[in-house]
């Protein structure tokens, strides 16, 4: 039997009457990837962050094997901790330091881990005794950057502030934290979400290696066929109790899912006819020889036109950093355009105010920051929406009965997980933060919803819902921009399918069944 290099027993975390891991039992084998599922809310990310020390058990325990071969009783007060004795992890949520360069957020990472020399880096990938009292020269930091990015295929500019950076090179920065400190059990928290299928591919080349040198990998995702693909063991929680532990293969994706939700649910399909049935004439967004500038002044959006109509989805898929979320923010009037025209109901509106009275739902890519307050509560980030404020207003005045039925309801049709109006969105789970802006927007049926990675980060019940509802607006002659790393979505969802590039949009729809050059265009390679 392999060696367990971690496991944990009978461990449970409550926060004041939640339970968010009930009792749970998991082990860990050196140099195997373990898969966990669960639906958003099912205790995944409580259950790794006790792993990595943000977190510390209510009750049960957590052993370890150290770096020397002894098994322990882990008591991580901190990830440094965790980190000490080899623990990384790949956070959905993004632990980065926004104001800081790509370069100096590895070099902090770098600055918990045990130092080697840097001409050690050949021969196991570390990089740490230039940092042994947390002294370092920029052209170092970049250097090392530039190192990583080129061993593990993530490129990544090493002087580009965080801030300035997509979600998805965000996420690259965040592996190649976790990469860098040479970590012997690697945690993966959704690490695909925005990666093309060629890029999923590289990545998995790269989890195989680490496997092969007998690193531990915990795979958390809500992608199946990923899971099928990547694991050798499947862990599923449900509602914070583990249900399900075997062999990757002895249940197929819909046997999974049944697991994870408790009951079968059915797959979205949209009608082959819809095109036809539902789209019209009426032009709702048109878009003429637009160029953006992106946050360093360089062309993120590059001449692109585009019309979309009542009735239709059209989609755009890319790998992030392309040009979509300018885009979006463009179209939402959050980013100054350098040329072109923006339409919108036949008119051009200023602003984002404007643009909302127009009609206008929105979906940003990163909830975090432009989705939710995280210090406010669900019930209040479920009404921030001209709209929902003025539903349940009177005379200018909130009636707190309205608003609390406003908000029970909506907690209720998005299963927004603990479904508790007053607590903070900081307190939920990354996809049940997304829920809440889905709730928002989606709920007021507008003539246009843009939606930019509206399921990132959801299960697959979740999933299902988001992509009814978008169907749903669909069919009530609405129009929807969708913008989707997740090449498999748009290809559901879309009648009409682009991809951008490079900042430039090209038609897709004749290659829709072609994933292959669809895997191209999207990496910049069949232009």
């Amino acid at each position: 039997m392999a060696e367990h290099i971690l496991e944990l027993r009978n461990v449970t975390k409550t926060f004041g009457d939640f339970v968010a891991v009930d009792s749970v039992d998991f082990a860990l084998q050196a140099g195997e990837i373990h898969a966990i599922l669960g639906e958003n809310g099912a205790g995944k990310s409580t259950l790794m962050n006790l792993i990595y020390g943000l977190y510390q058990p209510s009750a049960g325990r957590i052993y370890v094997t150290d770096r020397e071969g002894w098994r322990r009783r882990l008591r991580a007060k901190s990830p440094r901790d965790a980190i000490a004795i080899g623990i990384g992890m790949v956070h959905q949520h993004f632990m980065l330091v926004e104001n800081l360069t790509v370069a100096e957020n590895i070099a902090l990472s770098l600055g918990q881990s045990r130092p080697v020399t840097a001409s050690d880096a050949s021969e196991n990938g570390t990089y740490k005794k230039w940092l042994r009292k947390f002294r370092f020269k920029r052209e170092d930091a970049i250097r090392i950057t530039e190192e990583l990015s080129e061993q593990f295929g993530l490129a990544v500019d090493p002087s580009a502030l965080v801030r300035t950076l997509s979600v998805g090179l965000k996420q690259r920065v965040e592996i190649l934290k976790a990469l860098a400190v040479d970590a012997r059990i690697l945690i993966l928290d959704e690490p695909t979400a925005v990666l093309s299928p060629q890029e999923v591919e590289g990545f998995f080349t790269i989890l195989r290696k680490l496997q092969a040198d007998s690193r531990a990998i915990i795979f958390i995702s809500h992608k199946m066929k990923e899971v099928l693909s990547i694991s050798d063991r499947i862990t599923v929680l449900r509602r914070g109790k583990k249900v399900y532990l075997g062999p990757t293969g002895e249940l197929t994706a819909r046997e999974l899912a049944r697991e994870m939700i408790g009951e079968d649910i059915e797959e979205v399909e949209r009608s082959s006819d819809g095109n036809s049935e539902h789209k019209s004439s009426d032009s709702v967004l048109y878009l003429s020889n637009l160029t953006v500038l992106g946050s360093r002044n360089e062309v993120a959006v590059s001449d692109v036109s585009l019309e979309t109509y009542r009735g239709e989805i059209v989609g755009i898929a890319g790998v992030d950093g392309n040009g979509q979320r300018e885009l979006a923010e463009a179209i939402m009037g959050l980013r100054h355009r350098e040329s072109g025209t923006i339409s919108i109901l036949g008119t051009d509106p200023k602003g984002t105010k404007a643009v909302r009275q127009r009609g206008v739902g929105y979906i940003s890519e990163d909830r975090q920051t432009t989705g939710v307050i995280a210090s406010f509560s669900v019930t209040e980030n479920l009404l921030l929406n001209v709209t929902h404020l003025e539903n349940t207003a009177r005379w200018n005045v909130l009636n707190q009965k309205r608003k609390r039925n406003t908000a029970e309801q909506l907690i209720a049709d998005y299963d927004i997980r603990p479904p508790i109006g007053g607590i903070p969105a900081a307190a939920l789970s990354g996809g049940n933060q997304q829920k809440i802006v889905l709730a928002r927007e989606i709920s007021l049926h507008p003539d246009l919803l843009i939606a930019v990675n509206p399921t990132r980060g959801l299960d697959v019940n979740a999933a299902r819902y988001v992509h009814e509802n978008l169907l749903v607006q669909r069919a009530g002659k609405k129009s929807v921009l969708l913008i989707s790393t997740e090449l498999d979505e748009v290809l559901l969802l879309s009648d009409r399918l682009f991809v951008m590039s490079r900042g430039k949009l090209i038609e897709a729809t004749a290659q829709r069944n072609d994933i292959e050059t669809l895997g191209l265009l999207m990496t910049g390679e069949g232009l």
